[in-house]
């Protein structure tokens, strides 16, 4: 039975799903407020949850999840943001990072480890969960046409008058503004050097080149997908696959005998019908099933 105000939460696949699907929801009606749901949103989810699952949840548990996953999604888009350019591992789906790559960044976070094997499960609708709240290490630029980039565009923040330099706004003209905190931003007493603005439209301009890059990549894809898709469906192989994902995600890395083990008993139905039954059980009970049915499977052999 799943502990409510006594014990610690049991977040299976069930209730993780359900979870994120309640979320959308409450963020669709608005009820998210300061990177939480809103009173009004917790309350809908105790009801609703609770009401789903026939547990009896409390708000600190959903807000504890509510934290752990955000904390996986910021990690994750932190790890995609500074692997730009790597590329996917095709068997692990996570970044075909290098094994010192991979160190340095577990040893900054620690959370960085579930990926090492796998991506993040549900990035879709994490995404549309937290992005508006989240924050991670590495900065966004909006990418402008190099010809707005001039001496107009440089600015100083008055408080900010000791010589540390003026601020290269590249994104928009202010010679007399206003800031988002409410100081004034007046102009720079000097014109930034050539170099200076060379540098500001070569990084503006490389930008829109990757991002329109990456756009015509993406469509590409798209359509080659969906083009596929539509003259050779293969079921049976996205079921094994999706069956991996999970796996992996239990703790099977690629490579171990476990994950082995998986590949070879998913190649039949009936073992890929009883897994897919023990999709609500937790992790070590999936892992245990199939090594047993391997040690069975051997023996018939």
């Amino acid at each position: 039975m799943d502990k409510g105000k006594s014990g610690k939460a049991n977040w299976d696949a069930v209730a993780h799903k359900i979870f994120l699907d309640i979320c959308v929801e409450e963020v669709n009606a608005n009820n998210r407020s300061d990177g939480h749901l809103s009173p009004i949103g917790y309350e809908n989810m105790i009801r609703k949850f609770n009401e789903r699952t026939n547990r009896n949840y409390v708000r600190k548990q959903f807000k504890n999840r509510w934290d752990l996953l955000k904390k996986e999604y910021n990690c994750w888009k932190t790890l995609n943001q500074k692997a730009s350019g790597i590329g996917i591992d095709p068997v692990t789906r996570s970044i075909a990072a290098t094994d010192e790559w991979w160190a340095n960044e577990i040893q900054r976070n620690e959370i960085a480890a579930k990926f090492r094997y796998a991506p993040l499960v549900d990035e879709q609708r994490m995404s549309f969960i937290f992005d508006d709240h989240s924050v991670t290490n590495a900065y966004a630029r909006v990418a402008t046409p190099s010809s707005q980039v001039d001496a107009s565009q440089i600015n100083i923040e008055e408080g900010n008058e000791d010589g540390s330099g003026c601020e290269l706004d590249v994104n928009q003209v202010t010679p007399t503004n206003v800031s988002s905190k409410g100081r004034k931003k007046r102009s720079c007493p000097y014109s930034p050097s050539p170099k200076m603005v060379q540098k500001a439209a070569k990084d503006s301009d490389d930008k829109m080149v990757f991002n329109r890059m990456v756009d015509l990549w993406e469509r590409r894809e798209i359509s080659r997908n969906s083009a596929t898709s539509q003259t050779n469906v293969d079921h049976v192989r996205d079921e094994i696959k999706e069956m991996t994902t999970m796996v992996v995600n239990d703790g099977g890395r690629p490579g171990s005998d476990v994950y082995f083990y998986a590949l070879q008993l998913f190649t039949k139905k009936e073992h890929r019908d009883v897994f897919s039954a023990l999709k609500d059980e937790t992790a070590s009970v999936r892992l245990e099933w199939i090594k047993r049915t391997w040690d069975l499977f051997m023996k018939k052999d």
